[in-house]
């Protein structure tokens, strides 16, 4: 079975154990989200630790419920952050790797600020962004450890609750045959419970990596990521639909 998974933080709990362990037939590799799906289209990978749009949009990708990359409010790793009043921001610079969350900001900013930019597609560098953007929308690990000082700076996380009440679903596992899912639901869940129990080393690990405080490494995988999905989370999801659709997003 050919697994593939973004190489971030959030979803190290996912998959470490298949990193460290990978049972026999079993391949681990990384990519982000965007990269994901069209190797899941090609046909490359057989499953997928992805974007969840992607599945709203599309009736042949199949989410595995149960579980995911999801958070309640605060998400710390998925941030606009701008140089100008949120009201006055005219244009946009976006990190493609992700539609879930271009898509996430996109609704945030009209239907809380009833801001609609102009949106430019670049390299996730902010002095970059901010050189051709007035805001620029950062995920991942550079979202977690990018300084926004002397910026505003929006955790989506957070604005997607202030706005809906609900969970926001980032990502999950996806795949092109629900049999699929089927078959590796018992190693997917498995993998999980051997990540939730080795926390504080992935938390050891990681903050090493990533040169960031060790603490806030353990607080954003025990506080602030979710990763077992219910009826809130979908609910959630079912809500960025809707909103997305009535933006005329879906299928762009």
């Amino acid at each position: 079975m050919r697994i593939g998974s973004v190489p971030y933080l959030n979803a190290r709990p996912l998959v470490d154990w298949l990193e460290r362990c990978p049972p026999a037939g079993v391949s681990l590799q990384y990519a982000i989200p965007s990269v994901l799906i069209e190797q899941l289209l090609a046909g490359e990978l057989d499953i997928a630790m992805a974007s969840t749009f992607p599945t709203l949009e599309r009736s042949d990708l199949h989410l595995l419920p149960g579980l995911g990359v999801t958070t309640p409010g605060a998400a710390w790793s998925v941030r606009l952050l701008s140089r100008v009043p949120i009201p006055d921001i005219r244009t946009l610079a976006l990190d493609t790797a992700s539609r879930s969350t271009v898509v996430m900001a996109r609704i945030i900013l009209a239907d809380r600020y009833g801001v609609t930019p102009e949106c430019r597609n670049l390299p996730p560098d902010l002095d970059l962004m901010l050189a051709h953007a007035d805001a620029a929308v950062l995920i991942g690990d550079i979202g977690i450890a990018v300084s926004g000082e002397g910026l505003i700076d929006l955790d989506l996380g957070a604005e997607w609750h202030a706005l809906t009440g609900l969970s926001f679903y980032y990502a999950g596992w996806v795949a092109r045959d629900p049999a699929v899912l089927e078959e590796a639901a018992p190693l997917l869940f498995e993998a999980c419970e051997h990540g939730m129990a080795r926390i504080s080393e992935i938390a050891d690990e990681e903050a090493a990596r990533l040169r960031l405080p060790r603490e806030r490494c353990y607080r954003y995988l025990t506080e602030i990521m979710r990763y077992h999905t219910g009826e809130g989370e979908l609910a959630g999801l079912a809500e960025f639909k809707r909103r997305a659709e009535w933006l005329g997003l879906i299928g762009k």
